[in-house]
């Protein structure tokens, strides 16, 4: 059994995508999250459907129950995300997932460039070894995937910075862990970003 774990935000203006408002404007950067996160759900959902060992989640911030969640996902499938950090987020749901799945995936709300391909392969590529990542080219990663834990994967991570992906290849390295990376992958962070997703992805 495998999990798929979404983190998503509330479309709240102002407080969403706020490196695209200077070119869209503190609502249009809210209406582009709300597309972005619709997208990479809705690739979560093909994946996941009519499959009875893949299971998908959204792990929403700050509240489950924001009307943009019931056009993603039924409340069952809706989850709060933990308080803290980015990292001590995705430790606590690692850890909880780990408890009854055998193998986690967790995917953030903007990795637009995440397929049902790319899924499989990451899938495929957790019989093989213990944590998978797809890399970004932006230095980060859209996606970590683990089938065993250690919460110095994520622990004063430096989260948002072009270092985050190679940090994290030194710290399995230290451990001694096998992994495998899929990169050249990217997310949505800047006006050229959103550009390339509207030409590139969006129906």
């Amino acid at each position: 059994m495998i999990s798929l774990n979404i983190l998503g935000r509330a479309p709240v203006a102002g407080e969403v995508k706020t490196r695209l408002i200077p070119a869209l404007g503190a609502q249009g950067a809210a209406n582009a999250h709300k597309k972005l996160l619709s997208h990479v759900v809705g690739v979560g959902k093909s994946w996941c459907e009519r499959v009875v060992k893949r299971d998908l989640k959204l792990w929403c911030t700050p509240n489950t129950t924001h009307p943009f969640f019931d056009s993603l996902l039924d409340s069952s499938q809706r989850y709060q995300q933990p308080e803290g950090d980015l990292g001590v987020r995705m430790s606590a749901i690692v850890t909880h997932e780990l408890q009854k799945y055998d193998s986690v995936i967790l995917l953030g709300g903007d990795g637009v460039s995440v397929s049902k391909a790319l899924l499989n392969r990451v899938e495929a590529a957790l019989n093989e070894v213990p944590v998978v990542m797809a890399s970004a080219q932006d230095g980060g990663y859209i996606l970590i995937a683990m089938a065993t834990f250690a919460p110095s994967l994520f622990t004063n991570m430096p989260w948002g910075t072009e270092s985050v992906a190679q940090e994290t290849r030194l710290r399995l390295n230290s451990m001694g862990w096998q992994w495998q990376d899929f990169p050249d992958q990217w997310d949505v962070d800047s006006s050229h970003d959103w550009e390339r997703f509207k030409n590139d992805l969006q129906p």
